[in-house]
């Protein structure tokens, strides 16, 4: 009694196939793993169950704080999952497009894991100083440039290693194909939940057959990553409460979810405080 945990976003059982796999994420089904607002309801009450809550719900350092911890359990886990997935060499080139919460920790992600220059693509004047703060080495914004040139002009024509698409739209993950070199990973941690289809660009592609790997992700749950990525804030390796625009208290939920929906006042990402 009393202690503080945080569970992910994603609660896998650990059991099925998919899980004894190494693809706990997708638990059981697509998105399996994705128990709360998609399965399940209730993440906003007083009490709520979680699902092998052994395995999935990791404990809070006393140095962490409730506001840190619970950026781990979506954002940091998806965006360096993302960094991750896109295998940047060390010493290597990346570009990130989007600078949502989820693209600004793809950025922190990168820089941890030795890209020596990120391009990060948003508009946002906001974002784009978070960017730099995350390790951005050279911010593009797409309604003043064409980006696609512009980091081909500045990588000498050659394109990045690796490319991020943290947004969900079409026209960012056609550029992310075009902007990647040959051998290079995009990497999509994007919610795509418009249209039937995603197009690939074919030239850029090399007609399918350019050496460039494509792989998706969705948010990996657990105890023991979770374990890590808050050992990342207990080191100051990454501070994700940079990218907290706006408190509430928790009578007032529905003004954040709803700050949420429509973008407003420059916002990157409410916090609701319980107490």
């Amino acid at each position: 009694m009393g202690d503080r945990v945080a569970v992910n976003a994603v609660t896998p059982c650990w059991q099925c196939d998919n899980c004894q796999r190494g693809f706990s994420s997708q638990c059981t089904q697509p998105l399996g793993g994705y128990k709360y607002t998609a399965q399940k309801d209730g993440n906003l009450a007083e009490y709520f169950h979680v699902n092998d809550a052994q395995a999935n719900l990791a404990p809070i350092p006393d140095d962490v704080s409730d506001e840190a911890a619970a950026y781990t359990t979506d954002m940091m886990s998806t965006g360096f999952k993302g960094a991750e997935n896109a295998a940047i060499p060390l010493g290597g080139t990346a570009a990130v497009f989007g600078l949502g919460p989820v693209g600004l920790m793809a950025v922190a992600g990168a820089r941890l894991l030795g890209a020596a220059k990120i391009f990060a693509v948003d508009c946002v004047p906001e974002r784009f100083k978070l960017a730099k703060e995350y390790g951005a080495d050279v911010t593009v914004d797409f309604k003043k440039q064409d980006v696609v040139a512009e980091i081909l002009r500045l990588t000498g024509g050659k394109g990045v290693d690796s490319a991020m698409e943290a947004l969900g739209a079409e026209p960012t993950f056609e550029n992310c194909i075009k902007v990647t070199r040959p051998g290079g990973t995009i990497s999509n941690i994007g919610y795509h939940g418009h249209g039937d289809y995603i197009r690939i660009p074919r030239l850029e592609w090399g007609l399918g057959m350019a050496d460039k790997t494509i792989k998706t992700l969705l948010c990996p749950g657990g105890s023991e990553r979770m374990a890590r990525l808050m050992s990342l804030i207990q080191a100051g390796r990454v501070d994700p409460t940079k990218m907290s625009t706006h408190h509430f208290k928790f009578a007032e939920v529905e003004k954040g979810l709803n700050l949420m929906t429509t973008k407003e006042d420059n916002v990157i990402k409410p916090v609701i405080h319980f107490t």
